[in-house]
């Protein structure tokens, strides 16, 4: 892995990666939706409901903005894809507390779902990232 990546490579792994991102958590909500875990009484956005429109704009911009701060690892450091990863991690694992103090009330198994979420858009910008590097 000591090859650096274009911007273009990078910038093509978080398309992948984002286009993944929103099948995933499309589909996570969808199940979640089905089965009444994720519902219509927890308010997110100013007095509305979770809809599937934030999910995919909360899947495509984190990973394309992780894309970029990827290519800035990759231009500035030797072990670009090691710093990166831990970033990822850490700023994963911080933003599972986003959901419990920025909504009031928040039900356990909704706070789980939109924490899984977060895991897959970080893991697959991970794994879209690696796959580049190793090509």
């Amino acid at each position: 892995m000591n090859t650096k990546l274009t911007f273009k490579q990078i910038i093509t792994a978080g398309a992948k990666a984002a286009g993944i991102s929103v099948i995933l958590n499309a589909a996570i909500f969808f199940i979640f939706k089905s089965v009444g875990i994720l519902n219509d009484s927890v308010l997110i956005q100013p007095n509305q409901p979770l809809t599937i429109v934030p999910v995919i704009i909360s899947s495509i911009l984190p990973t394309l903005i992780g894309a970029c701060v990827f290519f800035l690892f990759e231009k500035y450091s030797s072990k670009s894809f090691f710093y990166f990863s831990i970033l990822s991690i850490v700023l994963t694992l911080v933003s599972f507390m986003s959901p419990f103090a920025s909504v009031a009330n928040m039900p356990l198994g909704f706070g789980i779902v939109l924490n899984i979420m977060h895991v897959v858009v970080a893991g697959d910008l991970l794994y879209f990232i690696s796959r580049a590097k190793k090509a």
